[in-house]
């Protein structure tokens, strides 16, 4: 990060934005690989040095400079160095008038594409030209309205948004301020549990970026992101894929398609895209739990554990990779290690509703059925939802047959509802009515449900062969012929994703 080398202190986000707008500009030139804002900020005010820097980020070179801001003028020095020798590559200082700032950032830019030996594509020295903004009033407001994004609460995220909203005030044509705020409104939602109103507002806003300048790369993913939201996976991915044809190093743009494509069950499309994002973004703690899910899906045991395991490595207390961590022992039949490791996530967060979730599961598993039941009512009153079938089959064990009864067809008529409304799912829906009607003994409609979750790509069969919800199937022959199709099917996929990489040879 630039060091704010202005008289006041209050200038800090003027240095930040400068930092990572420069890292904008770097990460549209497809020939470098530019690593992501967030992993570049933790080493702000460091006192490591920059070799060791540069093995923690695995980073060739490193850019580093200051920026001193005094009334309408500002000078930027920067330097380029050589990670392996520890050497200068290039350096330079620029004294200009704020006014030139976007100028500055696209020299700098292309100064260290000459420096280190990449060709600018003719689209990319038009997109490093381009200025988001004639007013430098406007720029200032959104800086400050990103960095109060960044602090990721909602007091914050309320400051964000006044703050764009003064920029619009002042430039009504500056779409990146229009994309920021549609990342802002997503926020409310996503994060902080808005209306869904919230999310209208973010793809209108979103929509306004891109009429104002369709090579946005930011407005098309802040758009994507909405869609994704509302389970619109081929608009996502369409906004996302020019997200990253327009910024190939859009750290967020990759990850967040990664996503897209791992809950859509293309994990060959998932796995290239996840590999590809972290090491744009080392730090980011998500990367390594959805590789390891992953791993997960296709039975890969050791490496599924392996990067749940780096993910708490970086981030002890995440709650997210405990949750996979004991979700990928359950599959394994290994109960001694899933409650040793519930019972960590236990110790970090024992009101948290996946945890809750999680608990019941473990003690269906054990048959310690009013345990479980006791965990689900915790966890249905935490988060007011609707009971689910696990609440159903767990009922049944309890002899409590006409209250599962009436909750599992309520839960029928769901997912019915839904596979209705969205026909082109991945499967998940289809393979829970399946197991509603296994719970309820009708073996027919369970296998006929399957039969459609395996054609529309399900394939995670080892939920279908540990967890207990069909064992009243288990025995069939046209059941453990679907799971011989869903291995099939999963070692089809499996093997376009080793093409993409050697180390697949770990793969127990």
């Amino acid at each position: 990060p630039f060091t704010n080398m202005s008289a006041s202190k209050d200038d800090e986000y003027f240095s930040d934005g400068i930092t990572e707008d420069i890292l904008t500009q770097l990460s549209k030139i497809s020939e470098l690989r530019v690593i992501s804002r967030t992993s570049v900020m933790k080493y702000k005010n460091s006192n490591l040095t920059i070799p060791e820097i540069a093995r923690e980020l695995g980073a060739g070179s490193i850019l580093e400079g200051s920026v001193r801001r005094s009334g309408n003028k500002v000078r930027i020095t920067s330097q380029l160095i050589n990670t392996t020798s520890d050497e200068h590559i290039w350096a330079e200082t620029f004294d200009r008038k704020v006014d030139d700032i976007f100028e500055v950032q696209s020299e700098i830019a292309k100064q260290i594409a000459h420096e280190l030996e990449a060709q600018l594509a003719p689209k990319e020295e038009i997109m490093l030209n381009i200025r988001p903004t004639n007013n430098i009033e406007a720029y200032a407001f959104c800086l400050k309205g990103r960095e109060y994004a960044l602090k990721y609460t909602d007091e914050d995220n309320e400051k964000a948004i006044e703050f764009y909203k003064k920029a619009l005030e002042i430039d009504s044509n500056y779409a990146l301020a229009y994309a920021s705020l549609a990342s802002a409104f997503d926020q409310k939602m996503r994060r902080y549990f808005y209306p869904e109103e919230w999310r209208d507002s973010a793809i209108y806003m979103s929509t306004k970026a891109l009429l104002l300048d369709p090579n946005l790369a930011e407005g098309h993913s802040s758009l994507a992101k909405s869609y994704e939201a509302n389970g619109d996976y081929k608009s996502a991915k369409y906004h996302y894929e020019e997200a990253i044809r327009l910024n190939p190093n859009y750290y967020a743009a990759i990850y967040n398609l990664g996503v897209v494509y791992f809950n859509d069950n293309k994990l060959d499309k998932s796995y290239r895209l996840i590999k590809n994002s972290i090491p744009l973004e080392p730090h980011n703690v998500f990367g390594y739990i959805v590789l390891g899910g992953i791993f997960q899906k296709f039975n890969c045991d050791n490496l599924a554990i392996k990067w749940f395991k780096k993910a708490l490595d970086l981030d002890p207390e995440n709650l997210l990779a405990r949750i996979y961590l004991v979700d990928q022992y359950i599959l394994m039949n290994d109960l001694e290690k899933a409650e040793k490791h519930f019972n960590d996530l236990v110790t970090i967060s024992p009101d948290w509703a996946y945890g809750l979730s999680l608990g019941a599961k473990l003690e269906m598993f054990k048959k310690n059925y009013m345990k479980s039941i006791k965990y689900l009512d915790k966890y249905f009153r935490s988060t007011q939802s609707e009971k689910e079938y696990d609440y159903g089959y767990v009922l049944i064990k309890l002899n409590k047959i006409k209250e599962a009864k009436s909750l599992l067809e309520r839960e029928e008529k769901n997912y019915l509802d839904e596979i209705e409304s969205s026909p082109n799912g991945s499967g998940s829906n289809e393979n829970n009515l399946a197991n509603i009607y296994a719970i309820l003994g009708n073996k027919q409609k369970a296998l006929l449900w399957l039969n459609k979750a395996v054609s529309k790509g399900w394939i995670e069969y080892r939920q279908n062969i540990v967890y207990p919800y069909m064992d009243s199937l288990k025995s069939d022959k046209e059941f453990q012929s679907l799971i011989k199709l869903m291995k099939a099917n999963t070692e089809s996929i499996k093997v376009l994703a080793i093409n993409e990489d050697p180390y697949w040879d770990e793969c127990d």
